[in-house]
């Protein structure tokens, strides 16, 4: 109803999901690229405060940050250092990605979109690639759930 897209991310510390989001972006998009590209600044801002917190309790040489996006149109605009026509609208603050990849921080990457771990956060999926994604979350599902309650009346 918004025509807002939804961010999604989950940030892994080796294989321990340390946070995940899902939330709506504040700005329509023009573009899918322009939304993806969104969503990796509100990563890159994520990731930039975690790898500060974790030096800063002693933890070095991290190494680069794999920020895995599944739109390669976006990731030709953060490494792309010529501006187009048609980037031209996407605001100066998303470009907080391609300063934190020339710093040495990020590493933009490919992923295939059934490979995507954030989906799980944002999006409805079939359920073999729900369960899919969920076990590389190492997240295990029992194929015996069920809601329980109980009602109590009251007294009167």
């Amino acid at each position: 109803m918004t025509r807002r897209s939804t961010t999604g991310y989950c940030i892994l510390f080796g294989q321990s999901l340390i946070s995940p989001k899902s939330k709506k972006q504040h700005v329509v998009s023009r573009s899918s690229a322009e939304a993806e590209y969104r969503a990796m600044a509100l990563t890159c801002y994520e990731v930039t405060w975690l790898v500060t917190l974790v030096k800063d309790l002693g933890i070095k040489d991290l190494g680069l940050v794999d920020l895995k996006c599944d739109n390669q149109a976006t990731i030709y605009i953060v490494v792309n250092l010529v501006f187009h026509a048609r980037t031209k609208h996407i605001k100066v603050d998303c470009h907080y990605v391609r300063d934190q990849m020339k710093s040495g921080l990020v590493k933009p990457s490919y992923v295939l979109t059934k490979a995507q771990v954030a989906d799980v956060f944002n999006k409805v999926l079939p359920t073999d690639q729900h369960h899919k994604l969920l076990s590389k979350l190492e997240v295990s599902v029992s194929s015996h759930l069920q809601l329980e309650g109980k009602c109590k009346r009251g007294q009167g």
